[in-house]
């Protein structure tokens, strides 16, 4: 089983969220961090070297993917404005986001140019999120290309076909939340158009534990070729620790097996490979964690803590954070932490600090 062997530790500042990353072919990488006083991280060399740019509203708030041509892009949901959200004849269509640069510096210095596109969704509807805000579906962690050319992405969200509704938000929160399920839309054009792939996983066909948690959401995935694609989705939220599950897909997206667990916790989990095949994860929320498949996805190590932190949400690591192999075959971690700010008592916002990490793997 591989073990991370902690190489280096540094401390970036206070924020949370450090999750929206791009990573280039070459070493190139920034991430976004949020907070009271927002920054970007950037490298030309893996994280080697960096510097910070504190800029008050930084430039982008999202990560992108590099495409096969060289060029980047990065998916968001622009309905953002509910209340001028567009609507058609039936169910509503969700309206995509794509943005794109020509190279990296192109994103570090803004130029950015976006297009947007309906997207067909079977049986959409408009639901709520954990914080009571409104939506019609949300574009997840997970972007890939595959070696056809296609792109897949991740989606969640509610449909009308989604009818388990959770109890807590009900009767704490004041609302009808109902359980998100998870799908996928794929673009045989460039990322130009989108259309509806396949569903992934919903709680009436696979069913979770608790109902309190909140559905099949925040999927990532990752190609491994030969028409593999390994998808890692939560399940939990709020204070329900609800597990992490595992699908596979062996003909590009188009049908998924039935989701498995291999954490019984975790949010937003991050998937790279690592060069010697394995995939990698990073995730969190309790604890700062680190798992591994050597097999394609298929079984899975115990979670390697590089960070106790077992606390209420606002005493606890966010869970979303980003992760890579360097060239020495060192794994890079960005995450955030309270416990500092905690033992500082350092006003609630101001808890949570990032940090970069260094791990051997042994």
């Amino acid at each position: 089983m591989k073990t991370p062997i902690l190489i280096s530790s540094e401390c970036l500042g206070v924020g949370h969220y450090p999750c929206a990353d791009t990573l280039s072919k070459s070493g190139e990488f920034r991430v976004t961090v949020g907070g009271p006083e927002p920054f970007t991280i950037y490298s030309r060399d893996y994280l080697s070297t960096y510097e910070i740019s504190r800029e008050k509203q930084p430039r982008l708030t999202y990560g992108f993917t590099q495409l096969a041509d060289g060029s980047f892009i990065s998916l968001a949901e622009s309905n953002q404005v509910h209340n001028k959200y567009i609507k058609r004849e039936g169910n509503p269509q969700f309206v995509l986001g794509v943005h794109r640069a020509k190279t990296f510096e192109y994103i570090k210095n803004g130029k950015i140019t976006s297009e947007f596109c309906f997207v067909d969704i079977p049986d959409l509807t408009f639901g709520f999120g954990d914080s009571g805000n409104s939506h019609s579906g949300t574009v997840a962690q997970g972007l890939i290309q595959l070696e056809n050319g296609d792109i897949i992405a991740t989606m969640y969200g509610q449909k009308t076909t989604d009818t388990t509704l959770c109890p807590y938000f009900d009767s704490e929160r004041g609302y009808k939340f109902y359980l998100y399920s998870t799908w996928c839309i794929v673009s045989h054009d460039g990322g130009h158009t989108f259309e509806y792939l396949s569903s992934i996983a919903d709680v009436q066909t696979y069913p979770i534990a608790d109902v309190n948690a909140e559905g099949y959401c925040e999927a990532d995935i990752v190609d491994m070729g030969s028409s593999h694609i390994v998808s890692v989705i939560r399940t939990g939220g709020h204070e329900v620790y609800s597990p992490i599950y595992c699908s596979h897909s062996y003909d590009n997206g188009k049908t998924w097996e039935a989701p498995y667990e291999i954490n019984s916790w975790g949010v937003y989990p991050r998937l790279f490979k690592l060069r010697d095949g394995t995939i990698a994860m990073l995730s969190g929320h309790v604890h700062t964690f680190l798992m591994f498949s050597e097999d394609g996805g298929v079984t899975w190590s115990e979670p390697a803590i590089l960070e106790e932190c077992d606390g209420m949400w606002d005493k606890s690591t966010s869970g979303y954070g980003c992760a890579f192999e360097d060239p020495d075959g060192n794994i890079c971690v960005i995450f955030d932490d309270p416990k500092e700010g905690i033992e500082e008592n350092a006003p609630p916002y101001y808890l949570r600090k990032v940090y970069l990490r260094k791990y051997a793997i042994k």
